[in-house]
């Protein structure tokens, strides 16, 4: 069965519609239809006016669909190279076991390759489509070939140079398409299409440059070694000329372009001026007028072609209604450096594969739309698809159902990343020095329906004008805990001037104090503090700040030592205990805040267990007198240990090896009966001998004491 194949080439002065059919020996042209565009709708193969664009494709396309009879819904096309981008892509598929390679074995990783391309280039070319794409070369296990179908291996590598171009040239080609309701069913580069068209794989060994010279642009195609391996353009065509004849002979562009197509078959030419004022020209003296500025084209396109090929090439191979320009060849040979007879025109008629029943094809302007017609019979050029991502449009390349939503997304510009969540940020911490981490949650995935119903999978396979809706994965939530999530509390159970208390320890979070309703923060160090008996006064409503405490300093034998003064005291189990003293379940706490403490001497030394004492008699009386084996003294005062301290004291305390008990100490242990001595003198024996005070006893001392009658005494004394 025949293929129908209907093909535009939308040029920057003329449209040509192909329409022919695809059978197993060639492609049948059966009909052509050019028009040129009424006024100039675009410059330099640039659409700028997509409404005079869309007229003049409606006219050739209701023209062929009369001639036919029927109507034309699908059509092939290619764009100028303006702003061409190219690059190169390798990639290599190795299958499991050796196979045969067919053509849709190579067709599938040639698209892989340009596929990997976009993604690669992602946000850099947002602005601009993949238009095409052509084979460097083909490897069969590591063996480099001209072709890969038929042959049988294990591996297979292909390399191609694929193409870009700014998103506004292909928008404004679809527009017009969509416009004449024309599905684009395949698109290619002008280059790429005039290369695969005049110049056959088997002169690809030679290093020729192609340059399809058009009214608004020259594109460039270079094959070398079997290959084609680059494409360039230069922005300058017959339309440079077109601008000179206007500008010196005062006429409007028609007119300009009618006056140069007539140079060459015709002496002398009339026109009539933009006053409407007739003239007569002769063409030698016009071609001399507009020599430099053929140069010029001629010179910009050697310039760029052999920058892009390293070198001069071997020969120059021109196409294009440009081509016919008056002494182009010439001048191109000159610039390049051959010989006139390595520059040349190839027509139509050496296009293998094609049969042309118009006979209409027959310049070197129908080359590339016959190349456009090859392409499209035998897909290979591009094919895109229009596709909604959240209401927006966006136009991506349809590799024979290979696209999937990842893909599309991509094109779109979705971050991968916003389509699955990100948990939220952790809590670590100590607790007493214990790690702990606290995990954020999970987050919610994206969710996405296609037409309307949830995807499976982001490699589920799209169409043209199918619907995506994308809702942005939701966050996870940041881990947050308060105090009392991450600590295990206990009470401590007390008494207190008994009453049965249940205290709760204090807590710290990087030295700060907080309570159990206080958030955790990233990295906190919590401490739980051993209950204090700080803490338990505090729980009682006793203000702190009015129990005073003041340190005196003193020493004892040259040691000095701090003592604390409290205007409170405190106990604890029975104990004197300070304000930081840890409390333990069940302890007991006497606290009295009117009841002030102070030292004696006795709390600061070691007195001995036991004191001393020896026995004597005292008028027929025995009693013992009890003395320390120590002696105190406080800043050079001797005292007794029951002395209070005061700050600043020195305390010096001796050890005596002999205590000697004075008489006088006899006095703590008898009472005398003073008023009956009144008037009487004391008189004191030990063993019978006179005494006083200072007399020194010894155990089992007898001491006798009397008072006698003073007025005897003096009348003894005057006896």
């Amino acid at each position: 069965m025949n293929k129908e194949i209907f093909a535009l080439d939308i040029g920057t002065r003329k449209v040509m519609g192909i329409y022919a059919h695809k059978t197993e020996e060639c492609l049948e042209i059966l009909e052509v239809e050019v028009l040129e565009h009424p006024n100039r709708a675009m410059f330099d193969g640039q659409i700028h006016s997509i409404e005079e664009v869309t007229k003049t494709v409606k006219n050739i396309k209701g023209n062929l669909e009369s001639r036919l009879g029927k109507p034309l819904k699908q059509v092939g096309v290619a764009i100028a190279g303006r702003n061409l981008i190219t690059y190169r892509k390798k990639i290599t598929h190795e299958f499991d076991q050796e196979q045969d390679i067919d053509q849709d074995t190579v067709r599938n990783l040639e698209l892989e390759a340009v596929d990997k391309m976009i993604l690669e280039t992602g946000a850099r070319f947002k602005q601009f489509y993949c238009v095409g794409y052509s084979p460097v070369y083909y490897q069969l296990d590591g063996v480099r070939l001209s072709s890969l179908v038929g042959h049988r291996g294990r591996a297979i590598t292909i390399e191609i140079i694929v193409t870009f171009l700014p998103r506004i040239a292909l928008d404004s080609m679809l527009a017009v398409l969509k416009k004449c309701d024309l599905d684009l069913v395949n698109i290619t580069l002008e280059p790429i299409s005039a290369i695969n068209a005049i110049i056959p794989s088997d002169m690809r060994n030679l290093n020729l440059l192609l340059v399809d010279i058009g009214a608004g642009t020259s594109d460039l195609a270079l094959t070398k070694e079997g290959v084609i391996f680059g494409y360039g353009m230069v922005p300058e065509a017959g339309d440079e000329i077109t601008e000179r004849i206007s500008e010196i002979l005062l006429v409007d562009f028609p007119t300009a372009e009618r006056i140069k197509r007539s140079l060459d078959k015709a002496d002398s030419l009339e026109y009539e001026d933009i006053w409407g004022r007739q003239h007569k020209i002769d063409t030698a003296t016009l071609k001399d007028s507009l020599l430099s500025h053929v140069k010029q084209l001629a010179e910009n396109i050697a310039k760029e072609a052999i920058e892009l090929n390293g070198g001069v090439p071997q020969a120059v191979v021109i196409v294009g209604g440009g081509s016919l320009t008056f002494g182009l060849i010439q001048e191109l040979a000159y610039s390049f450096g051959l010989p006139l007879d390595k520059v040349g025109i190839r027509l139509p008629s050496m296009i293998k594969g094609i049969k042309d029943l118009t006979n209409k094809l027959t310049g070197p302007e129908a080359v590339t739309p016959i190349g456009i017609a090859l392409m499209t019979a035998n897909s290979s050029g591009l094919h895109f698809i229009d596709v909604e991502i959240n209401k927006r449009k966006i136009r991506m390349l349809d590799f024979y159902q290979k696209k999937d939503i990842m893909s599309a997304l991509t094109l779109a510009g979705i971050d991968e990343k916003k389509l699955y969540p990100h948990p939220g940020l952790a809590l670590s911490l100590e607790v007493n020095g214990e790690l702990k981490v606290i995990k954020g949650t999970l987050g919610e995935p994206a969710k996405i329906f296609l037409n309307g119903k949830p995807i499976t999978s982001l490699s589920d396979k799209i169409e043209d004008g199918d619907v995506i809706e994308v809702e942005e994965a939701q966050p996870g939530k940041d881990a947050f805990a308060f105090i009392k999530d991450v600590v295990d509390i206990k009470f401590v159970e007390v008494f207190f001037n008994g009453q049965n208390l249940k205290i709760i320890p204090s807590i710290t979070m990087n030295e700060q104090k907080v309570d159990l309703d206080t958030p955790v923060v990233d990295r906190a160090n919590i401490k739980i503090h051993p209950v204090k008996i700080r803490d338990l006064l505090n729980f009682c409503g006793i203000d702190l700040e009015k129990l005073i405490e003041k340190q005196i300093l003193i020493n004892v034998n040259g040691n000095p030592k701090v003592l604390t003064q409290r205007s409170f005291t405190l106990s604890l189990n029975g104990l004197s205990a300070s304000l930081d003293a840890e409390l333990k379940p069940y302890d007991v706490v006497e606290f009295a805040q009117d009841t002030p403490t102070f030292y004696r001497i006795k709390d600061v030394i070691d007195l001995p267990q036991d004191n001393q004492s020896i026995r004597i008699n005292v008028d027929g009386r025995d009693i013992n007198i009890e003395f320390s084996p120590v002696e105190i003294f406080m800043n050079g005062r001797q005292v007794k240990p029951d002395e209070f301290l005061i700050d600043g004291a020195d305390i010096r305390v001796y050890n005596l090896k002999e205590r000697r008990i004075l008489l006088s100490e006899i006095f703590r242990y008898i009472d005398l009966d003073l008023e009956s001595a009144r008037g009487k003198r004391l008189r004191i024996l030990v063993n019978d001998s006179p005494a006083g005070f200072t007399t020194h006893l010894t155990e089992g001392a007898k001491v006798r004491i009397l008072f006698e009658d003073m007025k005897k005494e003096i009348e003894d004394e005057a006896l």
